[in-house]
């Protein structure tokens, strides 16, 4: 086997899976990110090992657990992964993160970035992967919902949730993360027993039932990425951020409201500077149903 490339992506959970575009062209793969995000990794096409970072854990102890030798490709562009890269020398191809034009499509609204696929490609010098780049299995018979997020304003309201999922048919499955319990609790107690909550500390239970999403419903947040990384259709709901900053094919489909505040924020903020929160409030559950039914269809 040919010397193994090293593909540095610490985070977020979202941008992990994007990766996912790249690394089976650079197969055999070597995956180094935060230690939270490995039982993902080692999902992505080409990646034969991950190796995670710990919390508290230092550059020069990261560096001695990676391959001594071959290509390394910079996927992070953080201060960190420009440390490992010096400790470790060698061949690097690194990511353009361009930071500024996306600070200044946030601050005057410009025209976005380029996409961070299109970006990781050519960092990694290979073409872009079609969709999916997680492979499961399963009778793709249920609703996947994704209600949280980390930050509270990308959060649709639970209420505008239950007026969408109350007109459909059909089994639900409400998926989310450490802290969301008692939003994916209300969620599913107000749809009853067709509705099932899974909230979880890690990935295993996301991954037994990736294979039942026939569509995912979401907004803009990892665990909605990673069913759109398993092949699946997508409905995102966007409010501080903007469709046209993120990647999407032809089986994603954004729903958003045309408003002079958008972006407001290149990730999410605490709470809407604006004060309304229009972008999320003011996104009515029958455009969602109605999105919902062009794919479920």
């Amino acid at each position: 086997m040919s010397a193994p490339t090293l593909v540095v992506r610490f985070s977020s959970l979202g941008d992990v899976l994007l990766c996912g575009a790249v690394t089976g062209a650079l197969d055999p793969v070597v995956f180094v990110t935060s230690e939270r995000y490995a039982q993902v990794a080692q999902r992505l096409p080409g990646v034969r090992r991950v190796v995670g970072l710990r919390p508290g854990e230092g550059v020069g102890s990261l560096a001695r657990r990676l391959p001594a030798h071959g290509l390394r490709v910079d996927l992070h562009r953080s201060l960190r992964s420009g440390l490992l890269g010096l400790r470790l020398g060698g061949r690097w191809l690194a990511l353009d993160p361009q930071r500024l034009r996306r600070q200044l499509r946030v601050a005057f609204k410009r025209a976005p970035a380029s996409g961070l696929v299109g970006r990781f490609a050519h960092a990694a010098e290979v073409s872009v992967a079609p969709l999916p780049w997680i492979k499961v299995q399963g009778p793709r018979d249920a609703l996947l919902v994704v209600p949280g997020a980390l930050h509270a304003t990308k959060r649709w309201p639970v209420e505008h949730y239950l007026g969408a999922l109350q007109q459909l048919p059909g089994p639900i499955i409400i998926l989310g993360g450490p802290g969301e319990e008692r939003l994916c609790a209300r969620l599913a107690d107000g749809l009853g027993p067709r509705a099932e909550a899974i909230c979880e500390r890690g990935f295993e239970g996301v991954f037994r039932v990736l294979g039942r999403g026939r569509a995912c419903l979401g907004g803009d947040s990892g665990l909605v990425q990673l069913c759109a990384a398993a092949g699946m259709p997508v409905v995102t709901i966007f409010g501080p951020t903007c469709s046209q900053d993120g990647y999407w094919d032809d089986r994603c489909f954004p729903v958003e409201l045309a408003l002079p505040c958008r972006p407001c924020a290149r990730f999410g903020r605490p709470r809407c500077p604006i004060g309304d929160h229009r972008c999320m409030r003011g996104l009515r559950p029958d455009l969602v149903v109605h999105a919902l039914g062009e794919v479920l269809s």
